[in-house]
């Protein structure tokens, strides 16, 4: 399925560098069962993280906005996908991310990407994860809750793909760095993500709509920064 998924994987810091604001840890592991019922196998994260380093990002609670830098090092090891970020910037959010893994509150990180290669054994109900395409890792304070209740399918559904179709312009049309493009690409997967849960929940929950729900501030900001391209 050509969608983004998210992993997240607690107690995963391995040292904080304070004076050269640079964090190492895992963002992954090998060989557990989650809770989706999925296990990640070594060597997954090869052929990503040899061919697209400098397009994976060091994100903020998932958020394509607040990148925070990208990776020194990003490699397997017989553990995970082990991990040494460039220096954190001196931004309101990078400080606040530094402070709060020094204060120990900051201790699980999460991977957003695509599956490439997998097989599913029913006798075990495991999905064997073998091949992953990895946009993006990221400090998390809680895992997403994709249970969050919400109101107005329809209306949200809309929003979500009139955003999709700017940002497939920008992209198509744009005269952007490589960097942004990349960013643009995350932004791309998360709401191509959201729309698909949306579109699932509508199939179970009620179709009586109360309220429309508001666009959100992600949303707003993906439009006004589109449109001031």
């Amino acid at each position: 399925m050509d969608l983004l998924e998210i992993k997240d994987f607690t107690g995963s810091v391995k040292d904080i560098d304070t004076k050269g604001r640079i964090i190492t840890g895992y963002l992954s592991s090998f060989g557990n069962k989650d809770h989706d019922g999925d296990i990640i196998m070594k060597g997954a994260y090869n052929k990503s993280v040899t061919e697209r380093k400098n397009q994976i990002f060091f994100l903020n609670q998932h958020n394509w906005q607040q990148p925070l830098t990208k990776f020194n090092v990003l490699q397997e090891d017989e553990k995970g996908l082990y991990f040494e970020s460039m220096p954190l910037p001196d931004t309101s959010y990078g400080n606040d991310v530094m402070k709060l893994y020094e204060a120990g509150v900051l201790k699980e990180h999460s991977v957003g990407f695509q599956t490439i290669k997998s097989d599913y054994n029913k006798e075990e109900q495991i999905r064997y994860i073998k091949e992953i395409k990895l946009y993006e890792g990221s400090v998390v304070t809680l895992g997403a809750n994709s249970d969050t209740p919400f109101t107005g399918f329809k209306s949200t559904i809309k929003e979500i793909d009139d955003e999709i179709k700017l940002i497939y312009k920008a992209i198509r049309n744009g005269s952007y760095t490589d960097e942004t493009f990349s960013l643009l690409e995350i932004a791309l997967k998360q709401l191509q993500r959201k729309s698909y849960e949306l579109g699932i929940k509508s199939l179970t929950e009620p179709t009586i709509v109360t309220h429309q729900e508001p666009m959100t501030d992600e949303a707003k900001a993906i439009i006004n920064y589109l449109k001031n391209k």
